[in-house]
């Protein structure tokens, strides 16, 4: 049996249907308790409109190279699978390297036509299972995490904004030497022209008071302008 065979069924694409719809009912849910509870501690109703809009236009660029392989997965593993992975919970790094790492192990190659049935599901376990540790991480860990931040704040507030920023400034840090000064790599251009327009946006808005609405789509321009970059450069 091929892969072919089996990789679009249509009992797949209800299957995954129903996972997604399940996936959006979770999130409409959490965004109405959310804003609930902002009215509740005294949010305004603009305050609750722009933070939904900020959110969702910072969250819409970094998707797009999600896309891009959920475009390029399609031929190779059908619509359903990679569709349910990188919808929910799947990274575009991961899953190829998932699924190219499970065929691999076959001795079978990831190409279209070019595996079996067994290899399709192979890569269908490795890509579930190698990826259920985000699932576990975020069960175990998240709650005393947040118990942690929530004693620290009692005690200062401002010990926690400067451990929160000492993490961030360190993450940076890796990237800019990992990305940054690769002036040549596709990943330094794009991190050296956002950070550069990312800084001539803030200069311009906290120079003019009439472009003080950039601060909420800086980082959403400054990607695409990065990206937009890379592509004539490269």
């Amino acid at each position: 049996m091929r892969y072919t065979e089996i990789c679009n069924d249509k009992w797949l694409f209800v299957w995954v249907g129903v996972l997604l719809l399940a996936v959006v009912g979770q999130c409409l849910i959490y965004m109405r308790r959310a804003w609930k509870h902002g009215e509740e501690i005294g949010l305004s109703a603009e305050q609750l409109k722009k933070g939904l809009t900020t959110g969702t236009t910072i969250s819409i660029m970094p998707t797009l190279p999600v896309l891009l392989v959920l475009f390029s997965l399609t031929p190779l593993l059908g619509v359903p699978l990679p569709w349910l992975r990188l919808s929910v919970i799947g990274s575009a790094y991961y899953e190829t390297y998932a699924a190219s790492t499970a065929l691999s192990c076959l001795g079978e190659t990831f190409e279209v036509g070019a595996f079996s049935a067994e290899g399709w599901i192979a890569c269908l376990w490795v890509m579930t299972v190698g990826g259920s540790a985000c699932v576990l991480w975020s069960a175990l860990a998240i709650k005393p995490i947040s118990m942690i931040y929530e004693k620290a704040e009692k005690i200062d507030l401002k010990l926690v904004l400067a451990v929160g920023g000492g993490c961030l400034a360190g993450i940076m840090a890796y990237v800019s030497v990992s990305y940054g000064f690769s002036a040549m790599s596709t990943k330094g251009v794009v991190f050296c022209i956002s950070f550069a327009v990312g800084a001539l946006l803030t200069w311009l808005k906290n120079k003019n008071e009439k472009l003080r609405w950039l601060s909420d789509y800086i980082m959403t321009i400054s990607m695409v302008a990065a990206m937009a970059a890379a592509c004539i450069i490269f």
